[in-house]
């Protein structure tokens, strides 16, 4: 189990996928992130199988200080060869937000991508209307390498896409 100052991470189990799919729905949720479709269990099911196959990819359940399930972190389409990754997060638990899990997950993640995996590079795209994501991602240390003009259509307009990364020699963990 890994550990941060306020959360822990464990494998995802198959009993948090209804919990997983309810917050992947949550219309603040999905809008920030790529996913444009209502997911269901069947899309949670093949997502979960295809997890303990996939090598590129390394997902967690995020939980509190009292063992609750709040969110997912992960790295994605890692690059072995290149030893870089995409970081996916997301505190679903709504009680949670607001309260340091995000940036204690984040770094904990980081952390992880780091130390264990021996990654180079850790990198972010973030649409440009989600501050949050943004000010996390900065909070944590990540600098902005780019922008992807008009990159994703959300709510009826195109927004531009922001790459935030962030080195191993930069990470002071």
């Amino acid at each position: 189990m890994l550990r941060g100052e306020k959360v822990r991470f464990r494998a995802i189990e198959r009993e948090d996928l209804p919990q997983l799919r309810d917050w992947r729905n949550h219309p603040e949720i999905r809008r920030r992130t790529r996913e444009f479709r209502l997911l269901s269990m069947e899309n949670q099911e093949r997502w979960f199988a295809q997890l303990h196959d996939d090598r590129n990819t390394v997902m967690f359940a995020v939980l509190d200080e009292q063992g609750k399930l709040i969110g997912v972190v992960g790295l994605t389409y890692i690059d072995w060869k290149n030893r870089k990754s995409e970081v996916s997060i997301y505190i679903g638990d709504e009680s949670a937000w607001g309260k340091g899990y995000g940036l204690d997950a984040l770094r904990t993640l980081v952390g992880y991508g780091f130390h264990t995996a021996n990654l180079h590079k850790l990198y972010a795209e973030i649409f440009s209307f989600n501050e949050p994501s943004i000010k996390l991602f900065e909070k944590a240390g990540f600098k902005p390498d780019g922008r992807k003009r008009e990159d994703q259509f959300v709510d009826g307009k195109y927004w531009d896409t922001l790459v935030y990364s962030l080195l191993a020699s930069e990470f002071p963990g």
